[in-house]
């Protein structure tokens, strides 16, 4: 019996040993000095308060700049989570929702609909900003059987440190700090930028035609996935299109003719941003992504939404508001600097 204690011992300290090196050694993704949300947004998420979002919104990079999850709060009194990734496919959406649902149970999810028209597994880069961070489970698993493609290095994706390891010498304070530093993510998911992009053309979507464009079997087999989970869970499914310069014609036709197959709604605000106050003079970091004057535009619209299928009398926890409203404090201390 001492002999089985002792293997067990070995194997926990084995382990923590492990998840900390990986953790140590994963990089700490940054532009300009900021680190990018790639970086937060999942141990973010892990770091909510069990079963206290209302509403979860998935997507590629086009969710986490143009959705504010603290501007629906402070409007609505929703809460919410951008749990996005970089050109983040639509297979990663749904592992993405199911790890969700292992914590929160929202109301609503809300998904962009870029994702329909990505193809194969993407560039390595965005898959492991997506996955790095994510915990060791059955689901992480089998979302890696995706989103490795061709590599096949699944077993990098589940021990980072074997494919960062190199890293060592660069490694910094901020590097050996982060295994034991707070994960709470104030901004819910939502990346700031105060960028303004210039000499942007106006929209026209009805100008974009990509010819041949369509949503492959594999996507329609994951957003099927999504719909039955969301159905499964009492949970609305929402798609929308933020702004976006490059979404076009047959883009729109494709996923309105899936929202109506499926009964869903679908606000294309590529659409009707200039009614909702959205311009391309100053409300858009570049042409695929929105800075924070259009985030807050879009995200008082979207609140508005979200209120129709979110309980207006639930009660919230004390803590939980607590946190909120200061949470909501940073990001307008943020916005002033």
């Amino acid at each position: 019996m001492k002999k089985i204690g002792r293997i067990v011992v070995f194997l926990a300290l084995f382990g923590i040993l492990i998840k900390v090196l990986n953790q140590v050694f994963t990089p700490k993704w940054e532009t300009d000095g900021r680190w990018e949300p790639a970086t937060q947004i999942i141990d973010g998420f892990y770091a909510e308060k069990k079963n206290t979002i209302d509403v979860l919104y998935l997507g590629s990079s086009n969710s986490f700049y143009d959705i504010n999850p603290l501007i629906v709060y402070e409007e609505q009194g929703i809460t919410g989570y951008v749990l996005g990734s970089g050109e983040q496919r639509l297979f990663t959406s749904f592992y993405y929702l199911q790890e969700a649902l292992r914590k929160q149970k929202p109301k609503v999810v809300v998904l962009d609909a870029l994702g329909l028209f990505y193809q194969g597994s993407g560039e390595e880069e965005q898959s492991r900003k997506a996955y790095d961070y994510m915990k060791f489970s059955g689901n992480k698993i089998q979302s890696l059987k995706m989103a490795a493609g061709e590599e096949g290095h699944i077993f990098s994706y589940v021990f980072p440190f074997s494919r960062y390891h190199a890293r060592w010498a660069s490694l910094n304070e901020r590097d050996f700090l982060y295994p034991v530093s707070d994960k709470h993510y104030p901004l819910k998911g939502y990346a700031y930028s105060e960028t303004v992009a210039e000499g942007l053309p106006d929209f026209n979507m009805e100008s974009i035609i990509h010819e041949g464009i369509s949503i492959s079997r594999e996507n329609e087999f994951y957003f099927n996935e999504i719909y039955k989970l969301c159905k499964e869970n009492d949970i609305t499914l929402v798609l929308i299109k933020t702004p976006n310069i490059e979404w076009g014609m047959l883009e729109h036709a494709h996923t309105e003719e899936l929202a109506q197959k499926n009964n869903l709604d679908f606000y294309d605000y590529n659409t009707f941003m200039g009614q909702i106050g959205i311009s391309e003079k100053d409300c858009f970091l570049d042409g695929a992504h929105l800075n924070y004057k259009g985030a807050e535009k879009l995200s008082s619209h979207l609140g508005a939404i979200a209120a129709e299928y979110v309980p207006a009398e639930q009660e919230k926890d004390e803590d939980v508001k607590r946190q909120w409203e200061e949470d909501l404090e940073y990001y307008l201390e943020q916005r002033h600097q």
